[in-house]
């Protein structure tokens, strides 16, 4: 059982997936801007962090440079559509230069995810 940070403005995604999570064993904690996300980073012990990239007040660039400059080495899993006029793969890339684990594309099939956080919190 892991405790898992899930940051995303898309209430839906957000409950889908954190549903999800529970079922699996995971406690989840979650947030709907990076802002709030790191407040609660700050607070508990997070073993992984789910976070969408474009969000209002502080997106998942923001949150993830700042998880890493006061915890190298934690993880964080970018997931993102790519916005209006973006490519989802273009943002994730700069998502994993900046230290992101793991991305994820949306539209995304949920049990393929599962997988893919369960591969993550192994490491």
């Amino acid at each position: 059982m892991a405790t898992i940070l899930m940051v995303d403005d898309d209430d839906n995604c957000r409950m889908l997936l954190g549903e999800a999570l529970r079922h699996a064993g995971h406690v989840v904690v979650e947030a709907e801007n990076g802002k709030i996300g790191l407040e609660i980073f700050n607070q508990h012990t997070i073993d992984l962090i789910i976070t969408d990239i474009f969000m209002p007040v502080m997106d998942g660039i923001d949150l993830l440079a700042a998880v890493l400059s006061e915890r190298p080495g934690s993880k964080v899993i970018a997931i993102s559509g790519g916005g209006k006029a973006m490519n989802a793969g273009l943002i994730l890339g700069m998502a994993q230069s900046f230290g992101a684990i793991e991305m994820i594309s949306k539209p995304f099939h949920l049990v393929s995810v599962l997988r893919r956080i369960e591969a993550v919190l192994q490491r």
